[in-house]
């Protein structure tokens, strides 16, 4: 299957720090080729987000995707899950564990999504998620993540995972979905961290052309199928035009987290990334000010820099 894949070229900024003897007037240049792409998890819906520490026993992660592929998703034969639990609190030792196996699907349990290609939807309690990882559920902590990773392979033998498809393909655009995470968390009420926030910068921005996310006002929504999570349209890389992005951030009962996210663009593969900085601290029950980490990964533009984000409540 063809998906076009688009680089900007950041080439005025890039030939000033990274290399020599290049025409400082070039301009950005857009160029498109193709690549080619097997199959992909596209996420459809995220019915449940979180494993509520307060509700153990009724809680579970949750959901839909339907598989992407040149035959609308015929040729996948396995959708294979695997999952690893993070320890995120040194109080209680380290109860970390390696990724193993958590779940495999053939094709005879896949349905057919409303735009006719082959779906699953797939749910782990959070109860069973600690059995399979061999951890007792009260000793799981705030702040202590089930990792999970996905494969598919088609019926030809390939095998496709976020470790061989293109940021491209993960970006808003096509909402690629195989990886994720599962925070044992502390569920907010919905009219907390909603609403129109400005954006200032504590640290950065940082990057070759000195813009990160675009100062301006945003407005922060609901992420249907958690209460943690909230969303907001921005924009980045003002220098070349501004790219949009539909960023996530994610509050864990005492802190918050920025969400990986990509505009699909780059100098060359890979793309550039926004991905998750350190956990900030948070009073969830105060939603006047959000402070929130981003580490940027220029990819094949080959930079990297943190930038820390101020959200002040209009």
């Amino acid at each position: 299957m063809k998906f076009l894949k688009t680089y900007s070229l950041f080439f005025l900024a890039m030939a000033m720090l990274f290399s020599c003897g290049k025409d400082p007037e070039l301009g950005p240049i857009i160029t498109v080729d193709t690549a080619e792409i097997g199959a992909f998890p596209r996420l459809v819906s995220l019915i449940s987000g979180e494993f509520d520490l307060a509700n153990p026993s009724s809680s579970s992660y949750s959901h839909e995707v339907e598989f992407q592929s040149e035959d609308a998703g015929l040729n996948v034969q396995t959708y294979e899950v695997l999952f690893r639990f993070v320890d995120n609190d040194p109080s209680n030792g380290d109860m970390s564990t390696e990724e193993a196996l958590y779940e495999t699907y053939d094709a005879s349990q896949f349905g057919d999504s409303a735009l006719g290609l082959k779906n699953i939807t797939v749910s782990y309690p959070f109860e069973e998620a600690a059995t399979k990882a061999g951890i007792d559920i009260t000793a799981i902590s705030p702040g202590d993540v089930f990792r999970y990773s996905s494969k598919i392979i088609l019926s030809d033998g390939r095998v496709f995972s976020s470790a061989n498809t293109e940021s491209t393909i993960i970006s808003d655009a096509f909402r690629a979905y195989f990886d994720w995470n599962v925070n044992a968390t502390c569920p907010l009420p919905d009219n907390l961290f909603v609403g129109e926030y400005s954006i200032s910068f504590l640290e950065g921005p940082g990057n070759p052309w000195a813009t990160g996310l675009r100062a301006e006002n945003v407005t922060l929504q609901l992420v249907p199928g958690s209460t943690t999570r909230r969303q907001f349209d921005a924009v980045v890389i003002d220098a070349f035009g501004g790219f949009p992005i539909t960023a996530t951030i994610d509050f864990v009962c005492t802190t918050v987290s920025w969400l990986t996210v990509g505009p699909g663009v780059g100098c060359a593969p890979p793309n550039i990334l926004y991905e998750t900085g350190a956990a900030q601290p948070q009073d969830i029950t105060n939603d006047a000010t959000i402070t929130f980490e981003y580490f940027e990964n220029g990819g094949g533009c080959a930079y990297e820099n943190t930038d820390r984000v101020l959200l002040t409540k209009i």
